[in-house]
């Protein structure tokens, strides 16, 4: 495998390499997933032209991919995607492009190469003996949903062997921080008619995601993960503040991901690579659990604005209510079945108040 360049955005690192002849998207899916790590889901994008088999943003688990793969030809060069792989560490994205180099991307482990993906010894001699072994190890290896928070971090583990672990005071600084979030209020009351907080709205999410956890749709999901999301996806508005989203500009998002990533950078190491990692992943929105949390999060303020006294709302508000978040909870059934639900007691909201004057 010919790595080709290596760059960087300032968050990830992305290395190309030259996909070798004879070897197609296929063949280097089964690979990897005949290798250490496990695949937890392929997405596919569509770039240019119609897309019949509506693919763009679509998840696959590996079998549902690999039988689908064969109708995809007509989509050329136009068609992608990622390949998010669960790892020790952290999950890894390999990006494909349909006649183009892979692609592969990882946000934290910056040294990490494709042959370690692909499970190739160093030894250039045993190349060529893993490379007959793959499609057997990928015929045996039985499909399975790994979830990274009941396996052990030997990076954490070896963190505290070493007696680098957080202190109190460390606890203690970082609370006080955090603590902000409950005094700062969001652009919506609570039914009792007062203003909802930060800290309220984000566990809120966290416990709409613990309930999911018992909806079958979600059974393969790190749940506990996207819980852990939910409870931290607000945290940068301990310094700036809740803006609304129908004020919030590309300059105020950027000011509140650099106040967070300072504060965030100067956690303990195992603390800091923990919220770091949760954060790049929510920021890319790659994987289904980032995916679920961003929905999750903006159905739980139409819920609340729901329960808040239609009198508070602003004029804009009476169509937001029934826009806001559909795009991203679109992919989930189960999801798109309650926003159906929540959508119907808006209406039925707008109207009764419409009613009364």
């Amino acid at each position: 495998m010919k790595k080709t360049g290596v760059s960087t955005s300032g968050v990830f690192t992305i290395k190309e390499y030259l996909l070798e002849e004879g070897n197609g998207i296929p063949e280097l899916i089964r690979s990897l997933e005949a290798g250490p790590g496990t695949i937890q889901e392929i997405i596919s994008y569509v770039f240019e032209g119609d897309d019949p088999l509506e693919l763009d943003a679509r998840s696959f688990s590996l079998e549902s991919f690999l039988e689908l793969y064969p109708r995809m030809g007509a989509y050329g060069s136009g068609l992608a995607f990622d390949v998010v792989i669960r790892t020790e560490g952290q999950p890894v994205t390999v990006e494909l492009t349909n006649g183009e180099p892979i692609v592969c991307t990882n946000s934290l482990d910056k040294e990490i190469e494709l042959e370690e993906l692909l499970g190739i010894p160093e030894d250039a001699g045993a190349v060529s003996e893993h490379k007959s072994a793959v499609s057997e190890q990928a015929e045996k290896k039985p499909a399975e949903s790994v979830d990274s928070a009941k396996k052990p971090d030997p990076e954490q583990e070896d963190l505290q062997a070493q007696g680098q672990d957080m202190t109190p005071q460390e606890l203690l600084d970082i609370l006080a921080v955090a603590e902000r979030v409950k005094c700062t209020t969001r652009h919506c009351d609570t039914s009792s008619g007062r203003r909802e907080s930060v800290a309220e709205h984000s566990w809120r999410t966290a416990l709409l995601a613990m309930l999911l956890s018992g909806v079958s749709e979600y059974k393969d999901y790190d749940m506990d993960r996207v819980i852990r999301m939910c409870l931290i996806h607000d945290l940068g508005e301990a310094f700036t503040g809740d803006i609304p989203t129908f004020e919030k500009t590309a300059a105020d998002e950027d000011k509140e991901v650099s106040a967070l990533m300072d504060w965030v950078g100067g956690f303990p190491e195992a603390q800091r690579r923990e919220f770091s990692a949760l954060f790049s992943e929510m920021e890319k929105l790659e994987t289904r659990e980032a995916r679920l949390y961003k929905a999750i999060d903006k159905i739980e303020a139409v819920i609340q604005h729901n329960e808040s006294d239609i009198r508070t709302w602003l004029p804009l508000e009476y169509d937001l209510q029934l826009t806001y978040g559909q795009k991203e909870a679109a992919f989930s059934p189960w999801l798109s079945a309650l926003r159906g639900q929540v959508d119907q007691w808006t209406r039925e909201k707008i109207e009764s108040a419409q009613n009364s004057l």
